[in-house]
């Protein structure tokens, strides 16, 4: 059978939603950074690379996941959490911390005034 026909949309949708959350964190703290000339080439990249390794690594486990169903990761009370469903619950709790985050740095930028060097 075809891997594709397996890729359960809702995880898909959750995971691109996670990466988007992700890159609209570190473009709002890099601009909010940038305005207020404190920006940091060297944690923008890490930032990005950080985004990318945790996006390649949950799609590696959904793959792995895909590919061995019976694998099961936890055993809570009985309630087996295989790969697929654990992955699913790491997706939608890293997408709730990340927009928790994100909303968080848009109300500051947003109420914010930006440094512009000059003494008053």
């Amino acid at each position: 059978m075809d891997l594709l026909q397996y890729i359960d949309m809702q995880i898909v949708r959750i995971a691109c939603g996670l990466v988007l959350l992700m890159i609209g964190n570190i473009l709002l703290g890099s601009i909010d950074a940038w305005l207020n000339q404190q920006f940091d080439r060297k944690k923008f990249l890490q930032g990005i690379i950080k985004a990318v390794v945790v996006a390649i690594s949950l799609c590696l486990v959904y793959i792995a996941g895909l590919l061995n169903m019976e694998i099961i990761t936890v055993d809570i009370n009985g309630e087996t959490v295989n790969l697929i469903t654990g992955i699913n619950l790491v997706l939608t709790l890293s997408a709730g911390w990340y927009a928790k985050e994100f909303f968080g740095k848009l109300g500051k930028f947003v109420i914010s005034k930006i440094n512009t060097g000059e003494g008053m």
